[in-house]
């Protein structure tokens, strides 16, 4: 038969030619028969006759050796067989890798007569298939190395592959995840919120998502921030397959975030307590802000928080002012209220009023009983203050401290009295002086207090402690500049008083040489003119000539008396004075010209009563003319019904005397000159009648007051002590 088969083959041989197929036949004792031409040219130094060896020929045998490694042990005899060889013993340089087939022999009667091998070159698919292995060693080495959690998801959302960096990560083994649901390790709020939905459609309709931050749950039940990059995974079909997810912990570099974003709000919110108290001088005013800014949602958030100061004078620490709400819902509805319109601090501040009889009033009843006398350290409180430092109460406990430290209150314990366990204690202190501490707390819904609400109060009070001492700054720089205003108004005045003086000394020296020069002249000139008055009878014009001379004397006597009595005045010599009588006279010695510009001169008193003052006639008498006269004055511009009212009335025990017109009135702003030696709103006015007339009521222990109005006119009051015991009436 094996010369059938050979014939058989040598044909074969002939149509394949040189194609890359390798041939040969060997028989029962496995000696090579035959082999074809491509397996000649390939491997020169086989021959037919010699037995199949191992390295030569490419058969299989029990002991494995180089070049062999990929060979199976030992072909079973009569069976068929297909194994690879690796070769450096072709003509084509370098290693060759060969896929055999072996193909038993047998004849009619079933017995095996040898074996053909039929074998092809595959070392382009083998190297392929090393490089995709060496690529698959250093990918596992990768994604094994990796310190991010590498996962394979299918269809189903099952976790097919878990890498040792989400191990590390989450915490579960590979044995302990795989098969299980990716929703094992998301958040289930995440998982209500559909973000397994949201990320498996944008991965579909991309393809690829980068960069997803999110959270992540761990098996202990701790939350990580993580980023998310997912990829969409391929057979070598092109189908889907499922998803690789890329998972990169986040949560140091979010933790510094917060931190950051933290700092900025801590920053944001003290810079705007700083704006707000940079302008505010009013230490009740500092207080009240800065409690607002402890206790606001824009501000740190504590429930409730107390203000007290050093009294150094009574040597106290005693309880200013505090807010915070009795109860939860109080604190939700205050809060909710301010929140909902009011986003900032600033307008906060400018909104709410603490309340001590309403919202506010439990706390400010705790913070009025506290009250530490400053040689009782150790007391905490006054550790906090003297020490300048932060002291930390929780459950009851004051934390860091070993030092026993008292926290009595007049036979009260401070936990007691505050009604609460966990609080903090900061002082409130400037450079030079301790001013006080804050206590503040969260009683109310017991958040608990962390570092950074104790840092955030601690920056507080200093903002205070500085407010605090600007504002008393600024209150003795205040009473400093009243104090300089005041020592320069009385330079002022001072300086007036000296050129009062000297104008006064100027009038006294002419008032001597006036006396000389003018007095005898005009005694002279009025005499003559009233004994002329008095002999014409029969020619008014010359009469009235006389007159009018008499008048113009009196008015220049009346001004020279006035400039000597300013000059030099002389005390009174006091009588006893019917007032209703001097004004009579008054009226009498004024009524020529009174009826001679038209106006009505009025007298209104009660005849039964004595009105009797103890004074000097002639100077009451000249302070009364000075006044009529400018009454008479004041009523030049008026055309009809001028009136002219003297009035004397006795009140609480004295004379009150009114000269009043219904002239145009004293404008405002010339109220408070009238009264001024020199002032005048006369062409022709000394501007020393008013004063003549103020000094005069002053020597008699009187008073003088002025009303004015544009409307009903002018009203001037002389009042002066009542003297009813004295009977003996003079008159000038």
């Amino acid at each position: 038969m094996f010369p059938e088969l050979q014939n058989t083959l040598n044909l074969l041989d002939r149509f394949i030619g040189d194609y890359p197929v390798f041939m040969y036949l060997t028989d029962a004792d496995d000696s090579i028969v035959w082999l074809n031409r491509y397996f000649s040219k390939e491997f020169p130094e086989i021959k037919t006759g010699q037995p199949s060896q191992c390295l030569n020929i490419l058969e299989p045998c029990e002991a494995v050796c180089e070049g062999c490694e990929k060979a199976d042990p030992v072909d079973t005899p009569g069976a068929f067989s297909r194994t690879i060889y690796s070769s450096n013993k072709t003509a084509t340089p370098g290693t060759s890798y060969l896929e055999f087939f072996s193909f038993p022999v047998y004849n009619r009667e079933k017995q095996n007569l040898g074996t053909l091998r039929v074998g092809f070159d595959v070392t382009q698919s083998e190297e392929m298939k090393d490089q995709l292995r060496a690529k698959e060693k250093r990918y596992r080495a990768i994604v094994e190395g990796t310190s991010d959690a590498i996962i394979f998801i299918d269809h189903e959302n099952l976790i097919r592959e878990w890498n040792a960096g989400a191990e590390e990560i989450f915490g579960y083994s590979t044995d302990e995840i795989v098969g299980q649901s990716i929703e094992k390790i998301m958040p289930a709020e995440l998982i209500e919120m559909g973000e397994l939905t949201y990320l498996n459609s944008e991965v579909r309709r991309r393809g690829v998502l980068k960069k997803y931050e999110t959270q992540r749950r761990c098996k202990d039940g701790k939350l990580v921030y993580v980023d998310i990059s997912r990829n969409e995974v391929y057979d070598e079909d092109g189908d889907s397959i499922g998803v690789s997810e890329i998972l990169k912990d986040i949560h140091a570099r979010k933790d510094l975030e917060f931190e950051l974003l933290r700092t900025i709000l801590e920053l944001s919110k003290l810079n705007e307590l700083n704006e707000i108290l940079y302008r505010i001088h009013d230490e009740l005013d500092i207080m009240r802000i800065t409690l607002i800014a402890i206790t606001a949602g824009q501000g740190l958030r504590f429930n409730r928080a107390f203000i007290l100061l050093a009294d150094q004078e009574n040597k106290v620490l005693k309880g200013h002012l505090a807010i915070g709400p009795s109860d939860e819902d109080e604190a939700n509805r205050i809060w909710t209220e301010l929140n909902h319109e009011h986003h900032y601090l600033r307008d906060i501040v400018q909104i709410y009023k603490i309340d001590l009889n309403g919202a506010d009033k439990k706390v400010n009843e705790i913070v009025g009983q506290i009250s530490v006398p400053m040689d009782s350290s150790p007391h905490i409180l006054l550790e906090a203050m003297e020490r300048r430092r932060v002291i930390r109460v929780k459950e009851g406990k004051v934390m860091g401290i070993t030092d026993p430290l008292s926290m009595v209150i007049d036979d009260r314990s401070l936990l007691e009295l505050l009604n609460s366990r966990d609080f903090v204690i900061v002082p409130i202190f400037t450079k030079k002086e301790q001013l006080g501490v804050i206590i503040a707390d969260n009683c109310i819904n017991n958040r608990e207090i962390s570092g950074e609400d104790v840092e955030g109060l601690r920056l507080f009070a200093s903002l205070a402690g500085s407010a605090l001492e600007n504002a008393r700054l600024y209150s003795a720089l205040a009473e400093r500049i009243n104090e300089l205003q005041s020592a320069y108004k009385q330079l002022e005045e001072s300086q007036e008083q000296l050129l009062r003086a000297e104008r006064l000394a100027a009038i006294g020296e002419m008032s001597a040489k006036v006396a000389h020069e003018i007095r005898n002249p005009l005694v002279s000139i009025g005499g003559f003119a009233r004994i002329i008055e008095r002999k014409i009878l029969d020619d008014p014009k010359l009469k009235q000539y006389a007159g009018i001379i008499r008048e113009q004397v009196e008015n220049l006597e009346n001004i020279l008396n006035n400039l000597l009595g300013t000059a030099n005045p002389r005390p009174p010599e006091k009588r006893t004075v019917d007032v209703k009588q001097l004004l009579e006279q008054v009226g009498h010695t004024m009524s020529h010209v009174i009826e001679q510009k038209n106006i009505a001169l009025n007298f209104a008193w009660s005849p039964d009563e004595q009105h009797t003052i103890l004074g000097d006639p002639k100077m009451l008498y000249q302070a009364l003319l000075n006044l009529i006269k400018n009454a008479v004055d004041a009523l030049e511009a008026r055309e009809n019904e001028a009136e002219i009212s003297l009035q004397s009335q006795i009140e609480n025990g004295q004379v009150v005397i009114s000269i009043a017109d219904n002239g145009p009135g004293i404008p405002p702003d010339q109220m408070n000159k009238i009264f001024e030696k020199f002032f005048t709103t006369k062409s022709q006015g000394t501007g020393l009648g008013l004063s003549v007339v103020q000094e005069i009521v002053n020597s008699h222990r009187g008073t003088i007051s002025v009303e004015s109005d544009p409307q009903s006119g002018t009203v001037f009051r002389l009042l002066f002590p009542l003297n009813p015991e004295l009977s003996n009436v003079l008159t000038p």
